[in-house]
């Protein structure tokens, strides 16, 4: 073969390589062409899909708006629960198409689609979309309930009132009714004590049930302003809210009532409870005379044979007598006791002056008797008649008559301890009134010396504090009249049972909120008093001859808040049971303090979209370093955090030209796209909160809290908050859960629901309370639940 032949053969040779490899790398084009394409086609069908899935997620929303009612009545409480129930069930294919979308998008990215950021981008803001609809029907749901259970607690509630009313106004005499017997003393006294004790349980049962039915309408009336205002939605009826309060008046009127003719009837019961241990120590001291002293003087008539018999005999008769110093005594008890159960009006004063009368017939004429005798052996012995000096002596007291007389208020044996704490109680309660009446006083002292004179155009007010009156006394004349008006007077109902006084500032715990006005407006108060007043308000001092200055009188309305902690705290000490009101009073007013503080820091932020209202009250507020991923420069940065029901706040404090503080708003998250970790290694004041799908890093911001007290309660708080939407979300859709995309922060603004139906209860326990006459299970039946989304009536929305 030839050169030249060859030489041709190796060029076609490589000829034939190079179309093969053409031809290779063509078709690996053409390969990569086709899955583009295929990849193109399904990006399409996932977007048209997820575009329909938001468009049916949208008509959800709409159909919520569509069908917002504020409930009027039970009837349609229940309507409107029911139209619920049947929108949840509705929008359960919706929630199965959103499922599909995302696990697609997940199938997707797992195949390494070309345009992941795309895919995952409407996976999340279908994901999105369905959250805030969640969101949406959470906050209805709890409308829903918190109505349904406000009617049938005000409903109910009323008609145990209405029953008990009833009750309490018929006239009864225990002590004759035919299950008090008539044989048996002993079990007569021990029937009136059940008595006692089931009547004091009644007034314990039926004063929580009506601090239920505040609670639950206050519950109400939060999710009606919530869903009006925070969603956007419009009233189609009227508000609710005049109607839920007329009812709350009515229910606190016959509240008092029923209040008063409980105690109508306990008087009478311990009343009754008096007359028959005191006919029971009468029937003893009348056996006692009968059984021994009678039969002594009939078996004692002879004087004796002769001196040593008659010696015999006297000295016999000063032994007896000595012997019967305490049935003399406990006569002479009687007696006293007597005067003081008729001065005092018992219902049987004229059987206890019967009874009297007969004890002391015959015990004079028993003592008549023995004095005859006595004489009679003595001027037979010939001595002279001496005047009995009988010593009044230390005695062992009869637990049938002082112990068991004692008895008026307890029904129990009560120890010195007992009536110590008693005595306690007297004291501290009367301290209470005694207080409250001179702050009322010196309160109007202020409003007519002080606050008064600023308005009237014949005094010359300095420049700089006129038409600031609102400023200087902020709403001091709001505070004198409820106190004047209102809780003095509501006070004065528990002068006798000061053990429950908690209950009248549980009742009235709503209104000390003007309480948290008033502490919020004092540092401006004494600022302009101090830059402003000069020597105006000494002069008005010395012109109404007064002997505090006005600083001492502004000061009064937060010393008054101190000042019943410190009383309620006493009363805790000495009061052994029912003591859960009083607690609850103790926190009321512990809490004025700090919500008047959170108050004062949350009107320094400036910076924040919309109306700060819309996210409630602050749950905490308080300073950390704060190391953001965001941020170029991994350094601490010190930050304030506000922590509501539905977001968490950052802000950073500066100041501005005069020096004074105000809070720069920087971010926001939604409780509903955080998560926490506790543990930060090294530091164990460390936490950390993190978006996304894993903890990692990248998505993580650490907080450093100022002591490890503070980073646990704010742990503790945040994770219930986080829990309540995991709850929800298990409860409204649990049949099927889908692996969400978590939409990172600055893609979702709308607020999160409160933390739970504050005060949800359940009703039955009124309604078996009905059908059986008693309050006995309203207790049991009717607790407070904090973190319970069964009892709450609420569920929540993971989002």
């Amino acid at each position: 073969m030839s050169e030249h032949d060859h030489d041709a053969t190796n060029r076609i040779t490589v000829l034939l390589e190079y179309l093969n490899e053409r031809q290779v790398d063509l078709e690996s084009l053409a390969e990569q062409k086709r899955v583009r394409l295929q990849q193109c086609v399904h990006l399409r069908n996932f977007e048209i899909e997820a575009r329909q899935v938001i468009l049916w997620v949208r008509n959800g929303e709409s159909m919520l708006t569509d069908s917002f009612m504020c409930p009027n009545t039970l009837v349609e409480a229940e309507q409107l629960q029911k139209e619920h129930e049947q929108f949840m069930i509705a929008i359960e294919k919706t929630h199965f198409s959103v499922v599909t979308v995302t696990q697609r998008a997940e199938a997707m990215l797992q195949q390494q689609h070309y345009n992941g950021e795309l895919v995952r981008a409407i996976a999340e803001n279908v994901t999105l979309a369905w959250q805030q609809l969640m969101y949406h029907a959470e906050e209805r749901q709890k409308l829903v309930m918190a109505s349904t259970n406000w009617y049938k607690t005000a409903e109910q509630v009323w008609s145990v009132l209405e029953s008990l009313d009833r009750d309490y106004k018929r006239d009864e005499d225990w002590c004759n009714s035919e299950k008090a017997g008539t044989a048996n003393i002993q079990a007569k006294a021990a029937y009136l004590v059940q008595l006692i004790n089931k009547h004091n349980e009644q007034k314990e049962a039926f004063l929580r049930a009506c601090t239920l039915a505040r609670r639950t309408a206050e519950t109400f009336l939060k999710y009606v302003t919530r869903n009006l205002h925070f969603l956007g939605m419009q009233m189609k009826f009227r508000s609710p809210e005049q109607r839920v309060k007329g009812t709350l008046a009515k229910l606190l009127q016959q509240e008092n009532l029923v209040l008063e003719f409980w105690t109508m009837k306990k008087r009478k019961l311990e009343q009754c409870h008096q007359f028959v241990l005191f006919e029971q120590s009468a029937k003893q001291a009348l056996e006692w005379i009968h059984d021994y002293g009678e039969a002594y003087l009939a078996s004692h008539t002879n004087l004796g044979a002769d001196k040593n018999e008659t010696e015999a005999l006297l000295k016999e008769h000063y032994e007896f007598r000595n012997r019967a110093k305490e049935t003399k005594e406990n006569v002479k008890l009687l007696l006293q006791l007597a005067d003081d159960f008729v001065t005092k009006g018992n219902i049987h004063a004229s059987s206890i002056l019967e009874w009297c009368s007969m004890v002391d017939k015959r015990y004079k004429l028993f003592s008549q008797r023995m004095e005859k005798y006595r004489l009679q052996l003595q001027a037979k012995l010939g001595v002279a008649p001496q005047e009995q000096n009988e010593k009044d002596e230390q005695r062992q007291s009869d637990s049938s008559i002082e112990e068991k007389l004692e008895q008026t208020g307890t029904a129990k044996e009560l120890t010195e301890e007992k009536r110590k704490s008693a005595r306690r109680r007297e004291f501290i309660m009367a301290e209470l009134l005694q207080t409250e009446r001179t702050y009322v006083k010196d309160l109007e002292t202020c409003i007519n010396c002080y606050m008064k004179p600023m308005s009237n155009t014949s005094i010359n007010v300095p420049t700089g504090i006129q038409g600031k009156e609102h400023v200087v006394f902020s709403n001091m004349d709001e505070i004198y009249e409820f106190h004047k008006d209102v809780f003095l007077k509501e006070l004065e109902k528990y002068e006798t049972i000061p053990e429950d006084v908690g209950h009248c500032f549980v009742t009235w715990a709503v209104k000390f909120s003007i309480y948290v006005t008033y502490c919020k407006n004092k540092p401006d108060s004494n600022a302009l008093l101090v830059e402003q007043a000069g020597s105006f308000f000494e002069e008005m001092q010395h012109k109404s001859k007064l002997n505090e200055p006005i600083a001492s009188y502004l000061i009064k309305p937060v010393q008054r808040v101190t000042k019943y902690q410190l009383l309620l705290k006493d009363l805790l000490t000495c009061c052994e049971e029912h003591t859960g009101e009083i607690k609850e009073a103790l926190e009321v007013m512990m809490n004025v303090p700090k919500r008047a503080n959170d108050a004062m820091h949350l009107s320094m932020l400036e910076g924040v979209e919309g109306s700060l209202a819309e996210y409630g009250d602050v749950l905490l507020q308080d300073n950390f370093t704060v190391w953001d991923p965001k941020q170029i420069i991994k350094k601490g940065r010190d930050r304030h955090l506000f922590l509501f029901d539905v977001c968490l706040i950052f802000s950073k404090e500066v100041k501005d030209s005069n020096g004074k503080s105000k809070y720069i708003f920087k971010f926001k998250l939604m409780i509903a796209e955080i998560n926490v970790t506790e543990h930060i290694e090294g530091d164990e004041t460390k936490f950390a909160l993190w978006t996304g799908r894993a903890p990692i890093s990248d998505y993580r911001i650490i907080l450093k809290a100022s002591s490890l007290d503070t980073k646990q309660q704010w742990v503790k708080k945040l994770r219930e908050l986080i829990q309540e939407r995991v709850m929800y979300l298990n409860d409204a859709l649990k049949d099927k859960q889908a692996t969400m995309f978590k939409p990172p922060p600055k893609l979702f603004n709308a607020s999160r629901v409160s933390r739970e139906m504050e005060e949800g209860t359940t009703v039955e326990g009124l309604t078996a309370l009905e059908r059986r006459g008693s309050l006995m299970s309203l207790t049991s039946t009717t607790t407070t639940g904090t973190n319970d989304s069964s009892n709450s009536g609420g569920t929540q929305v993971l989002r």
